[in-house]
């Protein structure tokens, strides 16, 4: 088992580990979640955990133990370095829902594992049989505040506000299931909206803390983008209805004071994973959101999906995402649903057409 030299400070900004012993320092890896953090902060470390239970968003630094499925990370200035055995990292303790990946919880200090490459660490519950095996590691300490608290970063990053209501044009993308096209049909539409002079703002309010998704949208040239992981959540996973509802709020809050014309927000994994189901339910998110995009797997996903929205009170705007791949299941869907069917790939036009020329049409018979 890995023992750190006594006293160990973590500066956070720095890539080691500065100790009060002649040891020379180790160096240090400080993931994608830890971006967050005040550049220059230095943190204590706590070994002092064996009744300890780590919470959602708990910092620890971990030592790599065998390399699996994740064979590198993404660091806090969002670079990807690979990662050896005994390799150190700072990650945040969490939970995940990845249906073609693996299911992971917080069970305590033991029988670590990566559950992502932005540095979310837990213990691993159940995996897809065609996802390798997870990288194991091995706790150190959590990380510590100069009042020698545990650093948690939903505590630090979070801090909740409630909307004026000001945003009108709110456009969830919602799917199918894990790896339907959410973030293709986002991208797109952010980058078609934009070219047509639209101010967007982008959004991602569920899911597992990842750089990908801002990467895709920030290059797709939003004017806005923020996810949940902004606000300190490893993930939204197993959160509890009133953390969902008020992170839901506070990015809307926000949001609101960049006054965009439309808001793209996507919401992870599929319609009936439970934080998705719980936020197209509640009937204060619903008023506030305009239309849905739904991107699909298959035709038959497809049907089942948009008729499970529609029940809820929504309105399916188009349908996208990967079954666009497929001219059979994009027949079969059209053969049974009034639902327009637009591909998420290319320029991505008419999708856009179909969102502004849904905005349009709402906002004549509103008014």
């Amino acid at each position: 088992m890995y023992s750190p030299p006594q006293k160990a400070i973590l500066n956070y900004g720095s890539q080691t580990t500065e100790t009060s012993s002649s040891s020379s320092a180790s160096e240090i890896k400080w993931s994608w979640a830890c971006r967050i953090l005040e550049n220059g902060s230095s943190y204590g470390l706590d070994e002092n955990v064996s009744n300890v239970a780590p919470k959602a968003g708990d910092l620890a630094l971990v030592k790599v133990d065998r390399i699996g499925y994740h064979n590198s990370i993404i660091t806090a200035n969002n670079r990807k370095l690979r990662i050896y055995p005994g390799d150190l990292l700072v990650g945040v303790f969490g939970n995940r829902y990845a249906t073609d990946a693996l299911e992971g919880e917080l069970f305590g200090v033991q029988d670590l594992s990566i559950l992502t490459a932005g540095g979310m660490i837990g213990t691993v519950k159940s995996r897809h049989k065609e996802f390798g095996r997870p990288t194991s590691v091995t706790f150190v300490g959590f990380l510590k505040n100069k009042k020698g608290l545990k650093v948690n970063l939903k505590e630090l990053g979070f801090h909740l506000s409630r909307p004026k209501g000001a945003l009108k044009n709110i456009i969830i993308i919602v799917g199918t299931g894990m790896n339907a096209g959410k973030t293709t049909a986002a991208r797109i539409l952010v980058k078609s909206l934009s070219d047509q002079g639209l101010k967007v703002a982008a959004c991602k309010l569920t899911g597992s803390v990842s750089n990908r998704d801002q990467d895709e949208l920030r290059s797709a040239y939003a004017r806005t983008i923020i996810d949940f992981s902004d606000y300190g959540f490893p993930s939204t996973y197993l959160c509890t209805k009133k953390e969902l509802f008020d992170l839901f709020d506070t990015m809307v809050a926000d949001l609101e004071k960049t006054n965009p014309d439309v808001v793209i927000m996507e919401i992870a994994d599929g319609i009936l994973q439970r934080e998705t189901a719980i936020l197209l339910a509640e009937q204060s998110v619903k008023g506030m959101i305009k239309g849905i995009i739904l991107a699909a797997d298959s035709a038959p996903a497809a049907l089942y999906a948009a008729e499970k929205i529609e029940e809820m009170g929504h309105k399916v705007i188009a349908v996208s995402g990967a079954i666009t791949s497929s001219p059979l299941f994009v027949k079969e869907f059209e053969e049974n649903s009034r639902i327009p069917v637009y591909a998420s790939v290319d320029t991505g036009k008419e999708l856009a057409d179909a969102v502004m020329k849904f905005i349009g049409d709402s906002s004549n018979s509103s008014s």
